[in-house]
């Protein structure tokens, strides 16, 4: 897939996600979310730009430029807090592919309802 991936949280988890997708750019554009200063340093070394905020706030997604995204990959540490991102990031743009990363697998369906497309389980969770 080419065009903006949105990766909200920037861990293990994301990192994992990101491994397992096609990026078929060859210097794909990558925006990545976090509160931490230094998950956004590793964004940086590894060529994403980067956005400072909470996933969970609109305005920050808008600035991350979730609404013209391709893709967008939520893998935030908390199942809650990433079904809340999931859906605001399904809200503002109906036709990306969203990929959520879940700590239980008992979330799975709740993630496909509020617009996830693909759910991967973290593999330390399983």
């Amino acid at each position: 897939m080419t065009g903006l991936t949105v990766v909200v949280g920037y861990g293990d988890a994301a990192l994992d996600v990101l491994r397992h997708l096609p990026l078929h750019d060859e210097t794909p554009e990558v925006v990545v979310v976090d509160r931490d200063a230094i998950a956004l340093t590793g964004a940086l070394a590894n060529g994403a730009r980067v956005v400072r905020g909470d996933g969970r706030d609109l305005c920050t997604l808008q600035q991350a430029r979730v609404p013209f995204a391709a893709r967008v990959v939520v893998a935030v540490p908390d199942d809650q807090e990433g079904l809340l991102v999931t859906g605001l990031a399904r809200g503002l743009t109906p036709t990306a592919v969203v990929v959520a990363a879940v700590r239980d697998s008992a979330n799975q369906e709740l993630f496909t309802r509020l617009g996830a497309d693909e759910v991967f389980v973290r593999a330390s969770s399983a």
